[in-house]
């Protein structure tokens, strides 16, 4: 790659990258519903109209992009934690490695409330599928744990397991969002986790 394309391919990186961070700042603060492409390519600081349109071909593939920029950097973390996990985890372990990841991204105050109020938009559109996401993304610790989590549920149905996980992942994202919302928050983040967890655990295993 010659220099002026090496410089063009960053020009495009940084455009994309400036797009998803000024969505999910938007989203989080206005909603899914209030936030038009114009606000996004303006406080992207982008002039080009057309840009929202090449790099992601809709508000709605950027909307999946951004959901997919922070989920697969979360994952890293989560796929770390189930490579110390033995061959049969309980059923606390593995709801600790969909959520404790989360609290890696929480420390940053700004950047946690931002994904997780943004992600709280995103779950509650009609077309919001969990596992449908996590396939088409490739999550792939998300993918493993909540296969894992499948065995737990084993003597479920398919759709009432369906539905405990969705519950679970809708708790977590919730309390989760209140808490990185808060400017005084009763609990720390490590005691805010460990009550989601609890919490998550608790719902689980509801009849």
């Amino acid at each position: 790659m010659n220099v002026q394309n090496g410089g063009k391919v960053k020009r495009a990186d940084a455009t994309r990258i400036a797009l998803i961070e000024a969505a999910e700042r938007l989203i989080a603060e206005k909603g899914l519903a209030d936030v038009s492409t114009r606000e996004i390519l303006q406080e992207a600081g982008q002039r080009n109209q057309s840009a929202l349109q090449y790099h992601f071909g809709s508000k709605k593939g950027l909307i999946s992009a951004t959901i997919n920029e922070r989920t697969m950097q979360i994952d890293q973390v989560r796929q770390k934690m189930l490579e110390d996990l033995d061959d049969d985890p309980t059923l606390a372990q593995l709801v600790e490695v969909l959520i404790m990841p989360l609290g890696e991204l929480m420390k940053e105050k700004a950047a946690g409330a931002n994904y997780l109020n943004f992600l709280s938009q995103a779950i509650t559109q009609p077309s919001w599928e969990l596992r449908r996401i996590i396939e088409e993304f490739n999550v792939v610790g998300m993918l493993k744990t909540y296969e894992m989590l499948d065995g737990k549920f084993a003597h479920m149905s398919e759709k009432e397991r369906l539905t405990r996980q969705y519950v679970l992942f809708d708790f977590a994202i919730m309390a989760l969002k209140r808490w990185s919302l808060d400017e005084n928050p009763v609990r720390t983040l490590e005691e805010t986790l460990s009550f989601v967890i609890k919490g998550s655990v608790a719902l689980a295993r509801l009849d």
